[in-house]
């Protein structure tokens, strides 16, 4: 993931949302840091929409 500030924000939500810390390594990965990204914005606006 090249935006660093986009990367940190990603890691905080994963780990609010206690999923693994494997999703925060393959953020290092350009093929799938995009993937992630979607998967945990989906998860926080479920997470927001239960909560």
């Amino acid at each position: 993931m090249a935006d660093q500030t986009r990367k940190i924000e990603m890691i905080r939500r994963i780990k609010n949302l206690k999923l693994s810390n494997t999703l925060i390594l393959g953020l290092d990965d350009a093929g799938q840091a995009e993937a992630i990204a979607e998967a945990v914005n989906s998860l926080q606006n479920l997470s927001e929409q239960w909560n």
